[in-house]
């Protein structure tokens, strides 16, 4: 649908354009001399983006779905400029063409509560964090001194999550809008149970990105385009709620019911192919959620119980050995890996508890103040990693206020998704399902963030948060609540006080 738009928005919107494509002609005139097909490679390149960029700014929808694609494909992608990535410009578009959007509509503008406010802070604290001076340097890789860069870090692991939550809210009001979500996260999904399963079954040539297979960083396990397992399992296990939820809720073709019970079945059996436990865990507690909430779509999550307890106890020997590619629970290297570096996290905030060493520091502790967890813990094991907690890599980083806003995030949105869950319709995937999906997601997120600093992705936390503010959004119109603008609403607060005034002059 054309969003139709006042002359003034209609300008913006042309004005926008023509500084994107004006940008884009630099950008092409800039990387001519170091691309392979030289100008020709790159003018046909900067033709299909331009069309991207007008289409983007045309819609915000779009604009997500370019987000989305290229966080996903990140990994896999070189930049465009030497400072540039592709998801960085997508990610600028977006806000750009939501700007352009909402200012023709502002009935779709949204009220700023708690969850907004806590957001800022701690994108504030984040902000404080890079400009102060710290102890050690953000480094990312310890044996080669690669530099973390703290504000592609910054994008990454808050402002693009963040951001597409807020924006998540207002563009995906209608269920014809939210399908542009929900394919484009069905689609990755899809993707990465190909890729995680022809890994180990081939063939091989039709993998695509190739270290999938030619240098997985995990040989032994289904590591997807992220190139980790954890990773790869939250999106697979996304993937495997939205198929059967969209199965169950409403009369599809038969077609597309075949397509999703495919979908559904790939991406669990590509969750087992991850070999990651703590994924595993995940998957088992989404299960269950789907077993006692899932009313109308509960079919696909007893089915897949009874497979995995079947599978369970037909190898059980295998499950409980310490063999990691039969399927064995009971390895203990990575476990030595995590203990360590939480013994790391917990001493340095106890050295500096209230502001951190300094956001991207965590590897640099770990590698000049490496701690072990216990005398029969292997003092090597985890040196020099990354943190394997999110919360305690914010902790050591960020100090005690660093954590205190970010929880205060996952505390708020999980309130509003319960309350979303509890006030939606049961019926239509704009009703409670999405709530369910967005939950399940959130639990999901949380759980993988206890094994993995999940602020080092972009992709998991960005659909993640998209999902629960397309829910939140849902329950907003849902139970009628009035989208307050703060700007008006401080223009008609200082109306309102110059009036008392003058009346209590006159």
């Amino acid at each position: 649908m054309t969003v139709r738009t006042p002359a003034v928005s209609r300008l913006g919107y042309l004005l926008a354009v023509a500084a994107a494509l004006a940008f884009g002609l630099a950008a092409v005139l800039a990387v001519s001399d170091k691309a392979p097909g030289g100008v020709g490679t790159v003018a046909a390149a900067g033709g299909i983006a331009a069309v991207l960029v007008v289409i983007g700014l045309r819609d915000p929808r779009w604009a997500f779905v370019f987000l989305l694609v290229a966080t996903f494909l990140r990994p896999a992608i070189p930049k465009i400029l030497p400072t540039t990535d592709p998801f960085v410009l997508a990610f600028g578009g977006l806000i750009i063409a939501t700007l352009v959007w909402v200012r023709g509509r502002p009935d779709r503008r949204v009220s700023l509560g708690p969850i907004e406010c806590a957001m800022a802070l701690y994108l504030l604290w984040n902000l404080n964090s890079i400009l102060q001076p710290h102890e050690y340097q953000p480094i990312l890789y310890p044996l080669t001194g690669e530099q973390l860069d703290l504000w592609r870090y910054l994008i990454i692991g808050t402002g693009i999550p963040f951001a597409t939550y807020l924006i998540s809210r207002m563009i995906f009001g209608t269920r014809s809008a939210l399908r542009f979500l929900i394919l484009t996260l069905l689609a990755c999904s899809a993707y990465s149970a190909w890729v995680s399963i022809l890994q180990f079954h081939g063939p091989h040539a039709l993998v695509w990105p190739k270290y999938i297979v030619l240098a997985p960083a995990w040989a032994e396990r289904a590591v997807g385009l992220p190139n980790q397992p954890e990773v790869n399992g939250l999106i697979l296990i996304v993937g495997y709620v939205l198929a059967l939820v969209l199965l169950g809720t409403e009369r599809r073709p038969r077609w597309q019911q075949i397509v999703l019970s495919v979908v559904a079945a790939a991406c669990a059996y590509g969750v087992f192919l991850t070999y990651t436990r703590s994924i595993w865990l995940d998957f088992a507690v989404v299960v269950l959620l789907g077993i006692v909430l899932g009313k109308g779509y509960r079919t696909g999550f007893v089915v897949t119980a009874i497979g995995m307890v079947s599978m369970i106890a037909m190898n059980w020997s295998a499950f409980t050995s310490a063999d990691r590619s039969a399927g064995g629970v009971a390895s203990t290297n990575e476990v030595y890996d995590r203990l360590n570096a939480n013994a790391t996290a917990i001493w340095a905030f106890l050295e500096k508890p209230w502001s951190g060493w300094g956001l991207g520091r965590f590897v640099s502790i770990n590698t000049y103040r490496h701690q072990q967890w216990s005398p029969d813990t292997p003092w090597s094991r985890g040196l020099g990693i990354p943190a394997h907690e999110t919360e305690l890599g914010i902790l050591a980083e960020l100090g005690i206020i660093g954590l205190v806003l970010w929880l205060a995030v996952l505390v708020l949105i999980a309130r509003r998704l319960v309350l979303a869950f509890v006030r939606l319709p049961a019926e239509g995937i704009m009703g409670r399902p999405l709530a369910f999906i967005a939950g399940t997601a959130f639990i999901s997120l949380v759980l993988a963030g206890v094994f993995v600093d999940l602020r080092l992705f972009d992709y998991p936390s960005t659909l993640v948060f998209a999902l629960a503010g397309a829910a939140v959004g849902a329950a907003d119109r849902a139970t009628a609540r009035t989208p307050v603008d703060p700007l008006e609403a401080g223009r008609a607060h200082r109306a309102a006080l110059r009036a008392r005034k003058s009346e209590t002059v006159s």
